[in-house]
């Protein structure tokens, strides 16, 4: 009971931005690179207290990359779908929080295939 206490009151004095600093990192480095499906790998994530904006970095394989599938006019719709749909980031997005997402070409190591944010006017 102690011990449950002390982590709550803990907690108390971590602020969103701070939060999100750390799950984005302690995420990237427990979980990153994975692969979320046969074309893309999430290479990590980072948060910018500045604009607090999260973002997301993607390594795109296979024909995704070399098709060049992604393009504002597919993809952007989609992200934004799913942002919506996604309860896992409901607090920061309840806070206005960014949400930026860069895919990257992994057969061409650097080579950005498509970069967008999305702002509270995207998903509310």
């Amino acid at each position: 009971m102690l011990f449950a206490s002390i982590i709550l009151l803990a907690s108390c004095h971590e602020n969103l931005e701070d939060r999100a600093a750390r799950e984005v990192k302690e995420y990237t480095e427990k979980k990153c690179p994975a692969a979320i499906d046969e074309f893309t790998i999430i290479d990590s994530i980072t948060f910018d207290k500045a604009t607090k904006t999260v973002h997301s970095y993607f390594s795109l394989r296979s024909k995704a990359d070399s098709m060049g599938i992604l393009n504002d006019g597919n993809a952007r719709p989609a992200l934004i779908d799913e942002l919506k749909r996604n309860t896992n980031n409901r607090i920061y997005k309840d806070a206005g929080f960014n949400f930026a997402y860069t895919y990257y070409s992994a057969s061409r190591k650097g080579k950005v295939l498509y970069e967008t944010k999305l702002t509270t006017k995207d998903y509310e």
